[in-house]
């Protein structure tokens, strides 16, 4: 009787641990799962937000219905008309990085509604006509 004892006590405690390995298992693919989730999307998410509005010319920037076709334009005529052609003059007078107003230039930044109130403002202010 003691060996049906000991066999007794053997199998559940068997059962127990393999479904104890069996769901820790389980717990680490589901959290491996979602660490490589979280940084496909964050990697990914990065690109994609960013190019989402430069893919779309629509893209409206302010009140008046204004694309970002048309505020490139209106940087770019501020730009050549009122500041020599410069770059780094244009980004001193709206208060931006010359890198920021280059990217505005190639179409790889987003334009908003900031800069294109300061670029309209500096305009009149210099007698620029730039729509």
């Amino acid at each position: 009787m003691d060996n049906k004892i000991d066999t007794q006590n053997q199998q559940p405690g068997n059962n127990g641990s393999s479904h104890l390995r069996q769901l820790g298992i389980v717990v680490a693919g589901i959290g491996l799962g979602s660490v490589v989730a979280y940084l496909l999307t964050k990697g990914l998410g990065g690109r994609t937000k960013r190019t989402a509005g430069l893919d779309s010319p629509d893209h409206i920037v302010d009140d008046r219905g204004t694309g970002q076709e048309k505020a490139a334009r209106i940087l770019r005529k501020l730009r050549d008309r009122a500041f020599e052609a410069s770059d780094e003059k244009l980004a001193l007078a709206l208060g931006r990085q010359v890198e920021e107003v280059a990217g505005w230039n190639a179409g790889s930044e987003l334009i908003d509604d900031d800069v294109v109130m300061k670029a309209r403002g500096i305009a009149m202010n210099r007698g620029v006509r730039v729509e």
